[in-house]
């Protein structure tokens, strides 16, 4: 019976906070299924593989600029799937050109974010459609950005307005807030469970 006089009051406040979050959770769902980010993983954390992760990337958004010209979110991941050949052999052109002999490997996937804060926005943690390079190891710190709708890709002038809803931008122009927080911890629970 003590169990029961605990367990009931915390349920009841799960519960409530659950469904008190539940459409910022159902909003932060939307962004991360109408979204394909770039993921760029250093071989390790020195300073020279640091520097070549950022050299990829320089190299990858260069050569890219005109390839990822869909104009939905299925159409890029599919154009990402055909090339990913092509995307490997860039990034591997680029980590050569530097003097590394690390191969790069190249995925079009879905992965786990966490919450990442841009200069004019905040993405919320879930799992994102992702083309990912792995240098190396894939050891080191990674970096990323979005390559539809096109933030990373500079020859493209579509924005994040011209895909999200008015909530959803609402949500990622908020900045980092305890919602986010919030955001994180169930998509990491959902992705962990998901994984087992």
């Amino acid at each position: 019976m003590k169990t029961l006089k605990i367990f009931l009051p915390l349920f009841m406040i799960i519960t409530m906070t659950v469904s008190f979050f539940q459409p910022i959770i159902a909003t932060s769902e939307n962004i991360s299924d109408k979204i394909l980010r770039l993921h760029i993983i250093a071989n390790s954390d020195s300073t020279e593989d640091q520097d070549l992760k950022l050299k990829v990337k320089n190299y990858f958004l260069e050569n890219t600029a005109d390839l990822f010209v869909g104009q939905t979110l299925d159409e890029n991941i599919e154009i990402a799937k055909e090339n990913i050949d092509y995307i490997e052999k860039i990034c591997n052109t680029c980590i050569e050109q530097n003097g590394f002999d690390y191969e790069a490997e190249v995925t079009v996937d879905r992965e786990y974010f966490d919450t990442r804060v841009y200069d004019d926005f905040t993405l919320p943690a879930g799992v994102y459609n992702s083309i990912r390079i792995t240098i190396g190891q894939g050891n080191g710190h990674n970096w990323w950005c979005i390559v539809f709708p096109s933030v990373c890709l500079s020859a493209c002038s579509k924005s994040m307005d011209d895909y999200l809803t008015d909530e959803e931008m609402e949500l990622v122009g908020d900045g980092y807030t305890p919602k986010f927080k919030v955001i994180e911890i169930y998509e990491k629970i959902k992705a962990k469970l998901n994984a087992d």
